[in-house]
């Protein structure tokens, strides 16, 4: 596929400059608007959705309570079995171990006093603020460096813009 040359520039005074910042500004508000629109769609199907659902929710709930129950009810059938296997799925009771804990700033202090670092998750990451303070020798011998660059920018005064079909 061959490579198409970037056309130069037609803008050739502010004037044309602000002319198309005004399009951008107009194009921004069509956008939003499209997708204020768009979203509100996705609201009503998923209202609609909710409404539907809600109902078989609360079923499917109601069902899952009336088999632990009754599994409860039979507990001396999983004694040697823990899962009993039927026509359309299967129910039991499976040994779960959990950590509880009152409170976990209490329990983190706790570990961390009795040097339990096993117990730690630590996360490293670089503190990109901080190695912007370091010396530029520094940064080099770590295999860094400080970036400067101008970036380009502007801004769409949106309330200079006239409404379309004001």
């Amino acid at each position: 596929m061959a490579r198409k040359a970037l056309s130069i520039t037609t803008l050739k005074t502010y004037e044309d400059v602000d002319h198309v910042l005004r399009q951008i500004g107009t194009l921004d508000r069509d956008i939003e608007l499209s997708e204020i629109a768009t979203q509100e769609a996705i609201d009503k199907v998923k209202d609609c959705h909710k409404a539907y659902c809600e109902p078989l929710h609360t079923k499917r709930a109601d069902l899952e309570r009336q088999i632990k129950e009754f599994a409860s009810s039979h507990r001396a059938d999983f004694a040697d079995v823990r899962t009993k296997e039927l026509t359309f799925g299967s129910i039991g009771f499976r040994r779960s171990t959990s950590i509880v804990m009152a409170k976990v700033a209490d329990t983190l202090a706790a570990v961390k006093a009795l040097g339990l670092t096993q117990c730690l998750r630590i996360k490293e990451e670089l503190d990109k603020e901080a190695m912007r303070e370091l010396p530029t020798e520094t940064l080099t011998n770590i295999g860094a460096a400080l970036q400067t660059k101008d970036a380009f920018g502007y801004e769409i005064k949106r309330d200079a813009i006239p409404l379309v079909g004001a």
